[in-house]
């Protein structure tokens, strides 16, 4: 726990985190985030384009396009928000008054937290699609060998 903090346990007072101690996402994964940013941002303005809204099928590959991103950048955005918050817990535990210090190591420590979950939903967000996800399929269910139960376990998934 004291790790998480920047504390080490041999150590009785608090060592400021750095800023690569504190950063979760790695840089590789922050510049593609960051380029996805900059990409909604184009998409938004392309999408209000008159030439683009006349052009249906670019229109809708734009706006499909736009709405695969938008989870991805909110998050990041989400992500960013709690490292300038992380900054500002940090700031706190560098305070020489120790209420304010604890109240930093706690914010910190939730912050943390949230962090972590952002980060687990980012890497599933940027997880490569399969190819094949939106393509349609037909799926037939016959009741076989079984008798009476195949037929109605065959009923029931057809609901």
């Amino acid at each position: 726990m004291l790790a998480l903090f920047g504390m080490h346990e041999c150590c009785s007072r608090a060592q400021p985190v750095t800023q690569k101690e504190n950063t979760i996402v790695k840089d590789s994964i922050r510049i593609k985030l960051e380029n996805l940013t900059e990409r909604q941002e184009e998409l938004n303005a392309l999408l209000s384009d008159p030439a683009t809204i006349s052009d249906q099928n670019q229109f809708r590959k734009l706006n499909i396009e736009l709405s695969e991103i938008m989870p991805i950048v909110e998050n990041f955005n989400q992500y960013q928000i709690l490292d300038e918050d992380a900054q500002a817990a940090q700031s706190m535990i560098d305070e020489d008054d120790a209420e304010m210090r604890k109240m930093g190591y706690d914010e910190l420590s939730q912050i943390k937290e949230q962090q972590e979950e952002l980060q687990t939903q980012l890497q599933k967000l940027l997880l490569p699609k399969d190819p094949n996800d939106d393509n349609n399929i037909f799926l037939e269910i016959r009741a076989g060998t079984g008798g009476d139960e195949a037929a109605i376990i065959q009923r029931q998934a057809e609901l």
